[in-house]
Parts: structure tokens; C-alpha cells; sequence
């Protein structure tokens, strides 16, 4: 008799266990989900941004291209003006890339996919 009582106790305990890990390994995937979402979500966005910006930046250098060509009587000189400021434009952005580019990109992931919640439970 007391044989099976405690067979009945293990084989309780192994059952509460695997529901326990089987619910946790739901919760992760979840988790997992929202959080890639959220990335995901994140890199639409600004590259919908991006192509927007990039557009309004060709015509507005066009235009700056064709208004200093006006102005100098040359349109050959304004364009060249106006590679001239991009080439500085990309120097700076190579120059200062990890604090323009890198370092909010990271900020950002980390912030998504080390949330508030985590933390609070790593405190615990």
C-alpha cells in the first residue's frame, strides 16, 4: 500500500511538471511572437519612412540642382554643387556612423526585446 501511494505522488508530481514546462514553453513562444512582431513591425515602418524621406530628398536636390544652375548659368555646375554637398553629407555619415546609425538601431532592439517586463523579473 505504501508502495503505490508514493507511485501516485511521483506520478503526480511528474504530471504537474510536464503541464508546468509545457505552459512555460507556450509562454516563451508567445512571448517570442509578440517580441519578433514588434521588430518586425519596427523595420516596416522605418523603411517605409526611409523610402519616403529618400524620395523627398531626390526632389528636393533636383530642384536645389536646378535652381543653383539658374543662378551660376550653368546647369552642369549646379548639379555638381550639389554632388559635391552630398559627398560631404555621406563623409559625415561615415565618419559619425555609430552614433547616427548604430548605436539607436541596438538602443531600440534592445529595447524591444529586453522590455520592462523582463527586468522586473529579473529583480524578483
Amino acid at each position: 500500500m505504501e508502495k503505490s501511494y508514493l507511485e501516485e505522488n511521483v506520478t503526480e508530481a511528474v504530471d504537474a511538471t510536464r503541464k508546468y514546462v509545457e505552459a512555460y514553453i507556450k509562454l516563451f513562444k508567445l512571448e517570442l511572437l509578440e517580441r519578433l512582431s514588434r521588430v518586425v513591425s519596427l523595420v516596416i515602418t522605418n523603411t517605409l519612412i526611409l523610402m519616403v524621406a529618400a524620395l523627398f530628398v531626390l526632389f528636393l536636390s533636383l530642384s536645389a540642382a536646378i535652381f543653383i544652375g539658374h543662378l551660376m548659368h550653368s546647369m552642369e555646375l549646379g548639379f555638381l554643387i550639389m554632388s559635391a554637398l552630398f559627398l560631404m553629407l555621406i563623409a559625415v555619415i561615415w565618419v559619425f556612423r555609430g552614433k547616427l546609425l548604430l548605436n539607436p538601431v541596438i538602443k531600440s532592439l534592445n529595447s524591444i526585446l529586453f522590455s520592462e517586463d523582463e527586468k522586473a523579473d529579473d529583480e524578483d
